[in-house]
């Protein structure tokens, strides 16, 4: 005898299961042979398609909700995400959201493809200002470091009018707080403009530059993809956290 599904179970089938590309409130902003960047919106009282995640992925927290999230073959979960949460999820999620809150659930999710193993990071961001004939490097720090892993590393950047955040490739770059990424203010950085978030991809090996060109402080989050190289990797890094962030 099979027992009747509870009204919750109905409200969150996964009896058909949509790709992460598919599900409509899931925008693919970036691909490549490393990643797939996500910038993605569930509105008030809205929920997903069921959907699966089927990569390794980071996430970012732009605007934080309580939400339910019911993974295939399990009890739905309850959950609540403050802005600035990040995480690091194993493939193979397969799951709906529901956002139970009265504002947008707003998140940047970044997929890890099996080639992004390969990856070696480059140093941390840091912001310069020019005064005068020289670049000098910002002092007082605006960069948070919000994550951190093996793989990769997350920061928070408030960017003043004027300055100019460096970031070393591979990273992603994102504005999900209402600042666009103009092309025109960028170097070295393939933006990809996006309702819920601007997304710019740095590749590896280059060095991306940001300008300020806001009338005030703007704020970006970081992604920085990659591991150091050896232990000569991992002193340089060193240094220019203690530097920059």
């Amino acid at each position: 005898m099979v027992a009747a599904k509870t009204a919750m179970d109905s409200a969150y089938d996964c009896g058909h299961v949509v790709e992460i590309e598919q599900e409509p409130r899931h925008h693919l902003v970036i691909e490549n042979e490393f990643v797939r960047a996500f910038a993605v919106e569930i509105a008030p009282h809205d929920r997903t398609l069921c959907h699966r995640h089927p990569q390794d992925y980071l996430l970012y927290v732009a605007s934080g909700a309580e939400i339910v999230s019911a993974a295939q073959g399990e009890e739905p979960k309850r959950l609540n995400y403050s802005d600035g949460e990040c995480e690091l999820s194993a493939a193979g999620l397969v799951h709906v959201v529901e956002n139970l809150s009265d504002k947008p659930f707003r998140n940047i999710v970044v997929e890890l493809s099996p080639r992004a193993r390969e990856l070696r990071c480059g140093a941390s961001p840091r912001l310069i200002v020019a005064e005068g004939n020289e670049v000098q490097l910002l002092k007082e720090t605006r960069i948070t470091r919000l994550f951190d892993a093996a793989r990769a590393a997350i920061f928070s950047v408030e960017i003043e009018p004027g300055a100019e955040l460096e970031i070393a490739g591979p990273a992603i770059v994102s504005a999900p707080y209402g600042n666009a990424l103009d092309p025109n203010a960028v170097a070295h950085v393939e933006v990809k403009q996006n309702p819920v978030s601007d997304l710019g991809w740095i590749s590896p090996g280059q060095v991306g530059s940001v300008w300020c060109c806001w009338k005030d402080a703007g704020k970006a989050v970081v992604f920085q993809l990659g591991r150091p190289t050896d232990g000569e990797g991992v002193a340089m890094l060193k240094e220019r956290w203690a530097e920059g962030g």
